[in-house]
């Protein structure tokens, strides 16, 4: 009697601690968490590009990458110098033209588990959640690129420092039950590293 009490238990305890997760996917390509890091850092290397020189000239800009991203780049790069002043136009008449290359533009992921990954039971087929005494996700945006510089002829002038962003977003689970975040994706660029 008391190992049938016993079995029972532990088996409401499992339905009790399987039942209370809901996983949703997201409908797009990219998670709001990724979209919101590649901003950040994006909006940081822009900020730390160096502009001196470009104000009170037309510009033209060229934006080339690795991934598809580099065109939502190029409009947010074009926006930001705009913001800042600077007179970017799509016009050939343009005095210089920056070539911009990602050459990152990407999230990187990596987690630490201390515990029990969720798993299938071998001979049952039953699922096994996961059981985190302690865990790490980190997701890390980043953004670097490279700016050359060309006149109206088309003659290469110089190349500008390169420009870096970086965004963080930490999750943390502690004990199964306690989960927090750590992020640094609602800072501005000024505030931020």
């Amino acid at each position: 009697m008391r190992r049938a009490r016993a079995l029972l238990m532990a088996a409401t305890v499992l339905a009790l601690v399987t039942g209370c997760t809901t996983v949703r996917m997201t409908g797009t390509s990219r998670s709001s968490i990724e979209q919101r890091l590649l901003v950040r850092a994006l909006e940081r290397a822009a900020a730390r590009l160096d502009q001196r020189s470009l104000q009170g000239r037309r510009l033209r800009l060229e934006m080339f990458g690795l991934t598809p991203d580099h065109v939502f780049a190029r409009d947010f790069f074009r926006a930001r110098l705009q913001a800042r002043g600077l007179d970017v136009t799509s016009a050939a008449d343009a005095e210089i033209t920056l070539q911009i290359f990602a050459t990152a533009l990407a999230v990187d992921t990596a987690d630490t588990l201390l515990g029990l990954p969720s798993m299938q039971a071998p001979i049952l087929a039953v699922p096994i959640p996961e059981i985190a005494l302690f865990k790490w996700e980190r997701s890390r945006g980043h953004a670097e690129v490279q700016v050359y510089e060309y006149d109206a002829a088309g003659r290469f002038t110089g190349q500008r420092p390169d420009a870096r962003g970086e965004s963080r977003y930490n999750r943390f689970t502690i004990l199964i039950f306690i989960s927090f975040s750590v992020s640094d994706i609602d800072k501005t660029p000024h505030d931020a590293p």
